[in-house]
Parts: C-alpha cells; structure tokens; sequence
C-alpha cells in the first residue's frame, strides 16, 4: 500500500463534521485541495455536487481510487495512507476498533443530538415537534460529553495510545452545540 498517495479533493463545509477530515488531511501533510461547499447558497444540492455525493452532504474526499463519503469512512482512509503520522493505532486491530467505534459514536449519536438545534425539520414537519427536539439538545449533548469524558477519554481507551488523537474532538462537538 502506498504511504504517499496522489492528490485528493476534499469537499468540506464550514462549521460541519467535514472538518475532522479537513484536519486529518492537515495533520497528516496530505496533498490535497480543499473544495468549500456553501451551503447557504444549497451548493450541497447542485447536480455536479449530487453527482459526487448523492447524499447532498459533506464531506467528500475523491481519491485516485474513487470517491468516499462519510467521516469515519474518510479518516479510517487517511490514517491508512499516511500510517506514520500515527492517526490511528494500525497494528493493533482491538484499538482500531474502539477507535472506530468513538468516532461513530460521534457521528450516529453526538451530531445527531448537534443537528436536532438547527435541522429538527429533518425529523418532522410539525413545528411543535420541531422546538421540542431543539429543548432536549443541551441535556442530550450534556449527556453524550459525560459519555465521552468518562469512557473514552478517562477509561480504558483514554489511556491507549489513541487517546492523544482523541481529546480534541469534543471540544469540537461542544463549539457546535453552542453555536
């Protein structure tokens, strides 16, 4: 496997998830360009842009090998290629894993609590409905950092060597919450 690949295009949105991967990408020195999409203009929803991600979301990252969509997906992607930036702990599969399974809970639980703040519509077209999701957020972030701080960053995986990579990440997540 390659540890220097070809150039990637990485399309990224201000303020969203997209930018774990940005700063992946960064960290790592990746040669890549970096394609903003505004979202306040529904660039998201372009037909060039549905031709890369059907989904209408970022991020994208088009690599010599094809296109990828979504964060866990993108990092897993970056940590391999450029293994001795030191992302992830490649040689151990269990701390892989754990890893992995950190970063989906961001994206499946903590965004999900994140996005009810600012697209409740998403989940209902019922305007009542809509505030009663953006009520639950604080308690619903509160609870997921309590999560993260106690059993990923204090526990078991907060003393792996995955760890260091990890602790920015809910800093991250509790800007978004604030907005």
């Amino acid at each position: 496997m390659p540890t220097t690949p070809s150039a990637n295009t990485l399309y990224w949105s201000t303020g969203s998830c997209s930018m774990a991967s940005h700063l992946a990408l960064e960290q790592v020195g990746a040669d890549y360009t970096g394609v903003r999409i505004d979202f306040s203009r529904n660039q998201q929803r372009s037909d060039a842009y549905l031709k890369l991600n059907p989904k209408g979301r970022v991020p994208v990252l088009v690599t010599p090998q094809g296109i990828l969509t979504e964060t866990p997906a993108i990092l897993q992607y970056i940590c391999q290629q450029y293994p001795a930036a030191g992302l992830a702990p490649l040689d151990d599969p269990f701390e892989l894993a754990r890893m992995n399974a950190f970063n989906s809970y961001l994206c499946s639980t903590v965004h999900v609590h994140h996005a009810h703040r600012v697209r409740g519509e998403r989940w209902s077209d019922e305007p009542r409905v809509v505030e009663g999701l953006k009520l639950k957020v604080a308690k619903n972030m509160g609870d997921s950092f309590a999560y993260i701080e106690r059993d990923y960053l204090q526990g078991p995986l907060g003393a792996g060597r995955a760890a260091e990579h990890l602790r920015h990440v809910p800093l991250h997540h509790r800007q978004l919450a604030r907005g």
